[in-house]
């Protein structure tokens, strides 16, 4: 039985499509098993700098036309934005895997979560953008052939 390289990075495109699939099928259970216990433990280390942050106490004339501040309630870190002369108050912890907000970008209502540019509106918070701009998938036509046998049409 062939075994793998210790990092896959070693190996060229070539010698990857020599190696078997059940090689490279462990490999990418390994790699995905990785890659989500790494985002959760991301996730985790996000809340728990925020709820450590230190409390601090913000004044209106802090926040200057446009930008952004943080305060906290408790253990929760809240973001501070100062629109049109008015302060609105929202979580800090973007909803898809809990960043900053306050080190994203405000845009009028709008802040941008700079890791995966998920918007929301800062008057109430609504998702404006689940994030990262998904290119949509193809869509075939599905033809049955006389023998039953599915097969693969235009591209609709």
């Amino acid at each position: 039985m062939t075994k793998l390289k210790a990092n896959m990075l070693d190996y060229t495109e070539a010698e990857v499509s020599q190696l078997p699939d059940e090689l490279l099928n462990a490999e990418w259970r390994q790699y995905m098993a990785f890659s989500n216990q790494r985002q959760r433990l991301r996730e985790e280390v996000q809340r728990m700098m925020r709820k450590k942050s230190a409390e601090h106490q913000v004044k209106a004339g802090d926040i200057a036309e446009g930008s952004m501040a943080t305060t906290k309630l408790g253990a929760k870190e809240i973001l501070l934005a100062k629109v049109a002369g008015e302060i609105y108050a929202i979580d800090n912890a973007c909803g898809h895997s809990g960043y900053p907000l306050d080190k994203g970008k405000l845009d009028g209502y709008v802040v941008t979560c700079r890791w995966h540019d998920a918007q929301f509106d800062v008057r109430n918070g609504a998702v404006l953008a689940v994030g990262r701009e998904m290119k949509p998938i193809n869509r075939y036509r599905v033809v049955r052939a006389d023998d039953g046998t599915i097969k693969i049409g235009e591209e609709l």
